[in-house]
C-alpha cells in the first residue's frame, strides 16, 4: 500500500507547478485535488512551492518594475529573428550546390576522355627516316636517347653544318616493331642548321 501511495505522491508532485500556474486539464486537476484532499504531506508540498512560487514571482514583477524592458523590445526581438531566418534560408542552398558539385566532378573522373590529337613529327621535331615506312599514327612508340653521329643526322634529312665525324646527343623514336622511325637532335646541342 505504501508504494501505490509513493507513485501517486510522485505524480502528484510532478503536477503541482501545473496546478499553481492553473495550466492544468480538467481530469489530471480532478484527481490532484483528491489526492491533496486524503495526504497531509502533499498538502505540505503544494504550500512549500506555492510560497517559493509567490516568492520568484515576486521578485520578477519588482525587477520588471526596477528594470523596465525598452519600447521597442519585442519589434526588435521580432526582427532578429526574422533576419537570422533569411540568413539560414540564404545559406540553406550551400550544402546542395556543394553535393551537386561533387556529383558532378565524379561524374567527370569517370567519364571517358577524348584522347588527345596526334602531334605530327613536325610538332615535335622529330625527321622521319627516309628509307623506313612512317610510324603508324596508332603504334605505340618509345623515344630513346642515343648518341649519333652528325653524319648520320645528315643521312636521314638534317642540314647541318657540322663536322660529320662529330658524336652528338638525339632522340630516337623508336616503334613496335622495334626499327627506329624518326629522330631529332637533343634540344642542348647547338649545330649550325636545321632539320627538314
Amino acid at each position: 500500500m505504501s508504494e501505490i501511495v509513493n507513485l501517486e505522491c510522485a505524480r502528484a508532485q510532478g503536477l503541482l507547478a501545473s496546478y499553481v500556474d492553473g495550466d492544468m486539464g480538467k481530469d489530471d486537476s480532478a484527481w490532484l485535488s483528491g489526492h491533496l484532499t486524503d495526504c497531509a504531506k502533499c498538502r505540505e508540498a503544494l504550500s512549500a512551492f506555492s510560497a517559493l512560487d509567490s516568492e520568484l514571482t515576486g521578485w520578477g514583477r519588482k525587477l520588471s518594475r526596477w528594470n523596465p524592458p525598452p519600447v521597442d523590445a519585442r519589434e526588435r526581438l521580432a526582427g532578429t529573428l526574422r533576419e537570422r531566418a533569411t540568413r539560414r534560408r540564404a545559406i540553406r542552398w550551400i550544402p546542395a550546390a556543394a553535393a551537386a558539385i561533387a556529383a558532378g566532378l565524379g561524374i567527370l573522373a569517370i567519364a571517358p576522355r577524348p584522347s588527345p590529337p596526334a602531334q605530327t613529327h613536325e610538332q615535335t621535331g622529330f625527321v622521319e627516316i627516309p628509307y623506313l615506312a612512317p610510324l603508324d599514327p596508332h603504334e605505340n612508340a618509345t623515344v630513346v636517347r642515343i648518341q649519333i653521329r652528325v653524319a648520320t643526322l645528315i643521312s636521314v634529312g638534317y642540314r647541318v653544318t657540322a663536322d660529320p665525324d662529330a658524336i652528338v646527343p638525339a632522340d630516337v623514336l623508336v616503334g613496335e616493331d622495334g626499327r627506329a622511325h624518326a629522330v631529332r637532335v637533343a634540344a642542348d646541342v647547338g649545330l649550325d642548321g636545321t632539320g627538314d
